[in-house]
């Protein structure tokens, strides 16, 4: 793993680890507090976002795993006894997956076309060197 790399997974274990202690230290006894709670399970996102970016689709996938793990924690932690209440927030868990694949096939295929382009500009430059040694 390169250092860029290593720098990106730092970051995605950090963004997962703030998300997940900000989630369950904040309740939801008021409106405002509500808000930001449903605000922080957005907040997976990110790492998950950062994973695909970086590893691809394995990574977003991965990611998207740790997440929807974590945020499961917290439901069952925090919201045990309401499942049918809570309907959409098991649903985020899918939403993770989804978003984790998409975001890493989009990156998969954004690379592998500029190797596609980086290929075509090595195999034009080597063409040209050929014809200026004629």
């Amino acid at each position: 793993m390169v250092e860029q790399q290593r720098f990106q997974l730092r970051r995605v274990v950090l963004w997962m680890a703030a998300t997940v202690l900000l989630h369950f230290l904040v309740g939801t006894r008021t409106h405002a507090l509500h808000g930001l709670h449903i605000l922080l399970a957005g907040m997976f996102f990110v790492p998950i976002l950062i994973g695909a970016v970086t590893f691809g689709t394995r990574g977003g996938v991965l990611t998207a795993l740790a997440a929807g793990v974590l945020y499961l924690a917290h439901l069952l932690w925090s919201w045990r006894g309401s499942e049918m209440g809570n309907a959409d927030q098991y649903a985020m868990i899918a939403v993770y997956f989804i978003v984790g694949i998409v975001a890493g096939r989009l990156v998969s295929v954004a690379n592998f076309r500029k190797w596609q382009r980086d290929e075509i500009i090595r195999r034009a430059y080597r063409e040209s060197l050929g014809a200026k040694e004629k």
